[in-house]
């Protein structure tokens, strides 16, 4: 549980020395003490001032009294922030950090991050102050492979329109999945069907609503940035402005236009960086093969096995070399960042190819989703150029039935799901979850990646176990790596002064927590762009509103 002051006894918790008992929502500091007053005047509220000041002038409100400051913010005496966390456990997003324990919001942005007494002097009648009482906060989980408002745009056009496919590969029940939709099957999609153009521009309430539900459950999740992999209806970009305009939008979403949609999207002005801070286009997704679960990815050798019988020793490459090179030269072209569905090692080496042709440097941040099967001298390759894998952090556990029937044993165990090896290698990565194929849910994939076995326990001793890793790795896989990948290393993905405020705060310390308990950690807080956007159990203080 947490706890909270609020208004005018804001002001008055700190400045009277705490009893204990008497407040449950006021820190203690180091040693036992009351609050220190130092911003009411003491010997140190000169020094408070000028670093006041200078945080005001990093985050871009300037001078102290001038007129983009909120008019609270240009109170005399200092304390501005709009929010402050405090008595918590706060993992910034380094390996190496001084312990932490709060943090103060002003506007959007961060402006202490420290002790509580670094954070709490920040804190003034307009203040909410809310003492965290243990709870883990990290930054705000992101999510790189979603299509979560593919799925918004198909229930709702479930409600206005007959049934109509989606953009999505098709999806279908096959040996031993537990139900229908587990992973895409259909062995001719090449991501090339055209968008629906005639419907663009049609924002329906409809349409909206379903937004607001999917990203509700993203919230809860403390999920604050999603990456939608393939948009095919250009509309739901129209929409996503319209809710961000309206303030109603609670989830950050980077959008990837699927390639049918590139032209289009391109003579509306659309370009990777167009947008605001609640609705930015990220670039373009392209398909090079299939799946490996229907034997349909593209491997450079054959199958082990064809159990649906589709005479596809290589599986299917839906990009031959010199039309990859031809539709990557035209989205380098168009202004758009570049990601490619490759999960076998022949799609892979495609598209790899494909980039080394149009020069992609490590600038260029390019990417590829999945990487599920490579040998080393495709890491290397990646490591080189620095293209991003886009991987799925509970992939491995859930393909582990099917992947050693499919390669075999030793290139199983040598050149699949490698997430450990990529990391030693030099690759970069950014984690997702690839909803609505997978659970919207990062502690899911984190609990899967670092154990490499399901919930159940199976198999037993994981799934390729030698390439778990660490919580403090997949941690950042879902936070400051997927910012890199998204150009905003330098805005979000650690907590930070200066930085957006997009922070989740949990009952538990993912640290510490047993590794098979990471997804059933409790969700207490979602804060994006400094906006609240999901609150789980907050326990008020007797006597406080």
């Amino acid at each position: 549980m947490i706890a909270e002051s609020r208004g005018p006894l804001a002001t008055a918790r700190c400045v009277l020395c705490t009893v204990a008992g008497t407040v449950g929502s006021v820190a203690r500091l180091p040693g036992g003490s009351g609050m220190s007053t130092e911003f009411l005047g003491s010997e140190s509220s000169h020094g408070f001032a000028v670093e006041r000041r200078r945080v005001l002038q990093m985050i871009g409100l300037g001078a102290i009294g001038s007129a983009v400051v909120p008019a609270h913010a240009a109170e005399a005496a200092g304390p501005v922030a709009d929010l402050v966390l405090h008595s918590g456990r706060v993992w910034t997003g380094r390996s190496h950090q001084r312990r932490v324990e709060g943090v103060a919001v002003l506007g959007q942005r961060i402006v202490a991050v420290g002790s509580n007494r670094d954070v709490l002097r920040w804190a003034g009648a307009r203040t909410r102050v809310i003492d965290l009482r243990g709870a883990f906060v990290a930054p705000g989980f992101r999510d790189q492979h979603t299509h979560l408002l593919n799925q918004a745009d198909s229930d709702a056009s479930a409600e206005v329109y007959r049934p109509r496919w989606d953009g999505h590969d098709e999806e279908v029940a096959f040996e031993g999945r537990r139900a229908v939709g587990q992973r895409h099957i259909n062995i001719f999609n090449q991501g090339r069907t055209p968008v629906d153009e005639s419907r663009h521009g049609e924002v329906t309430e409809a349409l909206k609503n379903s937004i607001l539900r999917m990203q509700d459950e993203a919230a809860k999740q403390g999920v604050t940035t999603v990456v939608e992999a393939g948009l095919t209806d250009l509309r739901v970009v129209d929409a996503l402005f319209q809710l961000a305009e309206e303030g109603r939008l609670k989830v950050r979403h980077l959008v990837r236009v699927r390639w049918g949609g590139i032209e289009r999207a391109a003579a509306l002005g659309w370009r990777t960086g167009f947008g605001n801070a609640w609705v930015k286009i990220l670039g373009v997704k392209m398909y090079a093969d299939g799946w490996l679960g229907p034997r349909t990815c593209a491997l450079r050798r054959q199958y082990n096995d064809d159990p649906y019988g589709w005479s596809l020793p290589h599986g299917v490459l839906f990009l031959a070399q010199e039309r990859a090179n031809a539709d990557v030269a035209r989205a380098q072209q168009l202004g758009f960042n570049i990601t490619a569905h490759a999960i076998g090692d022949l799609g892979v080496q495609t598209m790899l190819n494909a980039y080394d042709r149009a020069g992609v440097t490590r600038r260029d941040r390019w990417c590829l989703e999945h990487v599920q099967v490579a040998g080393d001298d495709l890491l290397d390759r990646m490591a080189r150029r620095g293209v991003i894998g886009s991987i799925q952090l509970s992939f491995p556990t859930s393909d582990h039935w099917f992947a050693s029937k499919a390669l075999g044993e030793r290139r199983t165990r040598r050149e699949s799901y490698r997430w450990d090896t990529m990391l030693k290698r030099g690759v970069p990565l950014a984690g997702g979850t690839d909803f609505n194929i997978e659970v919207l849910d990062p502690l899911w994939g984190l609990q899967r990646s670092v154990t490499r076995r399901e919930f159940d326990g199976s198999p037993t001793g994981g799934f390729l176990p030698r390439e778990d890793v660490t919580v403090d790795d997949g941690l950042r896989l879902i936070t400051a790596d997927c910012a890199f990948a998204s150009f905003e290393e330098h805005e979000r993905g650690r907590i930070e002064v200066g930085k957006y405020a997009d922070l989740v705060v949990l009952r538990e310390n993912l640290l510490t927590l047993p590794r098979d308990h990471i997804a059933a950690a409790t969700r207490l807080l979602t804060i994006t762009n400094g906006k609240i956007t999901f609150e789980g159990e907050v326990a008020y203080p007797p006597g406080l509103p």
